[in-house]
């Protein structure tokens, strides 16, 4: 068994971890700190770069609504940035900044709900894909049609675009609604 695998049998995650800064310490000696503190920079750095393209968007949106924004308090404004921060899918990185632009275009203390930036941290790209399309029909569609469609146009199987609806309804997204008569 490798070090790291022993360690993660051993001592858990933490174990694993501190294995692997040792193999990579041996790796590169003292440059190992150096590489993690530039990794870690890079990571600031995209970070920053994706938060600062959110706000502009964001801007722009409320600009462009001819609205001005207002403040956003804590609570739902810190975990939209953060999360933000990690997006690297253009259209999820619009909807962050619709997200935001909607929350300071609402009077002061009545933004967004605080449920909403964990929401939509939990829906995959193409989620947001269906979740677009699904309102491109006005919101309902026969299920079955729609089903195909979605899949055909993604390239997909019909069982990915139940595995989509699968989280979006976990979420309370959405729902299939029965329609009349029989059983």
């Amino acid at each position: 068994m490798d070090p790291v695998s022993t360690e993660l049998a051993k001592e858990g995650i933490s174990g694993a971890v501190e294995a692997a800064k040792q193999f990579l310490s041996k790796l590169v000696g003292p440059a190992a700190e150096e590489i993690g503190l530039l990794l870690q920079d890079q990571v600031r750095l995209y970070r920053f770069r994706n938060q600062l393209r959110i706000l502009a968007k964001a801007e722009s949106m409320l600009k462009k609504a001819g609205l001005t924004p207002n403040a956003v308090p804590f609570r739902p404004l810190v975990p939209i940035l953060e999360s933000a921060a990690f997006e690297d899918d253009e259209s999820l990185s619009t909807k962050w900044a619709a997200l935001l632009a909607n929350s300071a275009a609402k009077a002061e203390g009545a933004a967004s709900h605080p449920s909403f930036p964990r929401i939509l941290s939990e829906i995959a790209p193409v989620e947001a894909r269906f979740l677009d399309s699904l309102l491109s029909v006005g919101g309902e569609a026969d299920w079955n049609f729609f089903r195909a469609d979605f899949a055909k146009k993604l390239q997909v199987s019909e069982d990915d675009v139940d595995r989509y609806y699968g989280n979006l309804f976990r979420l309370g997204l959405v729902t299939i609604a029965s329609r009349g008569g029989g059983s």
